[in-house]
């Protein structure tokens, strides 16, 4: 049985400049613990990460822990990605990016939540839509 993967074409929601590289996400982040700054490569795939810990990101140049939460920022205008709301599951802050062809994604910025929305946080039709007209299914 075959698992077709939903890889996201992921943009910032203020410059609107491409930021998936192939499967990954390349942003800037902030890591408050050890106040450094660098670069972070995320997993494009959604609900993707890396096996066992579940982790989006898959290489980055900061120091992180397990439970370190990131702020991120767009690599190319600098504007914050961070969104004024918390994560459901750890009550982390979540960050947010666009997707191609229309809809969000949001997800956790703490180093191994498995938390990820699409279409923003909590609202399942439009979820549901969003899904569909990526696989460009007829039932939206």
């Amino acid at each position: 049985m075959s698992k077709e993967m939903l890889v996201l074409s992921l943009s910032c929601p203020q410059c609107h400049a491409r930021l998936t590289e192939g499967t990954r996400v390349r942003l800037a982040g902030h890591a408050g613990r050890t106040n450094q700054q660098g670069e972070v490569l995320l997993s494009a795939v959604f609900g993707g990460g890396r096996g066992d810990e579940a982790d989006l990101v898959l290489e980055t140049d900061l120091t992180l822990e397990k439970g370190d939460a990131i702020d991120f920022c767009c690599p190319r205008c600098e504007a914050s990605l961070m969104l004024p709301v918390t994560c459901k599951v750890c009550g982390a802050a979540l960050a947010s990016l666009d997707i191609a062809g229309g809809g969000s994604v949001e997800f956790c910025s703490r180093r191994g939540c498995k938390a990820q929305a699409l279409g923003g946080a909590g609202n399942i039709d439009e979820m549901i839509s969003l899904v569909n007209r990526m696989f460009d299914t007829p039932y939206d």
